[in-house]
């Protein structure tokens, strides 16, 4: 009997976006509504493949791996929950390319709002900050878009996704 293959929930946005955060909550649903689910992220990834650059040519070289491992993971049967603040077509067009299920979720937020009110540390005093010092390159077709522009709660713009997701067609849900 062959394992069907999971989908890859991509989730980029700007760090301090809420990808994290959203990815917690709906954790629990999205395993209950397609089966054994996980979350990752690209923090994690670069832990795991000791990988610590963050340059727009370091964010596409890790492109590579990160999707390939991703893939494995779903040819296993499993879903993955994938929060990277990607924001590079290069990169974005790597794992279009080498994942199955590629399943894409744009959380819109403006970098200037997150720094302002201090939603992340990654932003003081660092180089190669996307929004920042390399410039973003939005996507342009993404299956959902949630735009989180702070007035509402994490659970809300969850509560949002989750939504979005069962009334999108392209995905079958159990």
């Amino acid at each position: 009997m062959r394992t069907k293959i999971g989908i890859i929930f991509w989730i980029e946005g700007f760090s301090g976006s809420g990808k994290t955060s959203i990815s917690k909550n709906i954790l629990a649903e999205m395993s209950e509504k397609f089966g054994k689910t996980i979350i990752l992220s690209g923090d994690i990834l670069r832990q795991f493949f000791d990988r610590s650059g963050y340059s727009k040519k370091d964010r596409t070289q890790n492109s590579h791996k990160f999707s390939k491992l991703l893939q494995f993971l779903a040819n296993q049967g499993l879903n993955i929950i994938y929060s990277a603040v990607c924001l590079n077509n290069s990169a974005r067009k790597i794992y279009k390319k080498n994942i199955k299920n590629f399943f894409q979720i744009y959380i819109k937020s403006d970098v200037k709002k997150i720094i302002k009110l201090k939603k992340k540390k990654t932003y003081k005093n660092k180089k190669n900050i996307l929004g920042i010092h390399i410039k973003p390159e939005y996507p342009k077709n993404y299956d959902i878009m949630i735009e989180n522009n702070f007035n509402k709660s994490i659970r809300k713009l969850s509560v949002e996704l989750m939504k979005k997701i069962k009334k999108n067609k392209k995905l079958k849900l159990k």
